[in-house]
């Protein structure tokens, strides 16, 4: 094999290496905190909304002041609701300090969702700014001691389901999510909190807490980009084999 064709083969390996890891290579993670980034005065607010689900239609919340049962005697926390009885609701602590109000007690840095009386669900919609590979943690708990909380919980990636639970405790056994998604720009992840298997919403206060991370600016590789570039790699291997008479052909 002359010098040129033997530069030529290792220029062809490094492209392909380099495709491979180009799509892989972390960046500075960008992370969005579900409880943190609530906004009791802004909806939209940056990459979040908050309104409610039922079925595939979104509904925006256009109401902060009538979360009639976080207000009932208690701390007032920032919240949306429905602009009809108050329900559903997205309210958080962000006081540093659990919050308590007569049946639920909320741990800090975490939301409470409420569905509404029909089982439309209460709903954090995350909308991903740029397209890459993103981290999705978190976990769904029960908050109200007096059901306890009965809820269906669901993390969905442009309405299809990523994950789906029930809960059916107060403050125990969460409903934990840890989820790698390829995702474009424009892509929504949205947190779902329906009235549950009971068909009621009362005492259904749901808390949610997390975190969505950008780990990778470019998405991973499919399983047709992985078997390309394998077969891409062989191909060169099949031809310095050829080329130094370790084969016949």
């Amino acid at each position: 094999m002359n010098s040129f064709k033997r530069i030529a083969l290792r220029a062809s390996l490094v492209a392909l290496l380099a495709a491979a890891m180009g799509t892989c290579l972390p960046m500075n993670a960008l992370a969005d905190d579900i409880a943190a980034s609530f906004s009791g005065t802004s909806n939209p607010n940056g990459t979040w909304t908050y309104g409610s689900l039922s079925g595939s239609t979104f509904t925006l919340f256009q109401s902060n002041n009538n979360g009639v049962f976080i207000a009932n005697g208690c701390n007032v926390l920032p919240n949306w609701s429905g602009a009809t009885n108050g329900f559903p609701v997205v309210a958080a602590n962000n006081t540093g300090s659990p919050e308590s109000c007569i049946t639920w007690t909320l741990p800090t840095d975490t939301l409470i969702l409420h569905p509404d009386p029909t089982g439309i669900e209460s709903d954090v919609r995350w909308t991903a700014p740029s397209a890459g590979m993103y981290s999705i943690a978190g976990l769904f708990e029960g908050v109200d001691s007096s059901g306890p909380t009965t809820t269906d919980v669901h993390v969905l990636l442009n309405g299809s389901s990523l994950f789906s639970g029930n809960i059916s405790t107060y403050l125990t056994n969460p409903a934990v999510f840890s989820l790698l998604e390829n995702v474009n720009a424009g892509d929504t992840i949205d947190f779902a909190v329906g009235f549950g298997t009971d068909g009621n919403y009362l005492f259904d206060s749901t808390g949610l807490a997390g975190s969505i991370t950008q780990v990778s600016s470019a998405a991973v590789p499919e399983p047709a980009t992985l078997a390309l570039l394998g077969t891409g790699l062989a191909a060169i291997s099949l031809r310095r084999k050829r080329k130094s008479g370790l084969i016949s052909t």
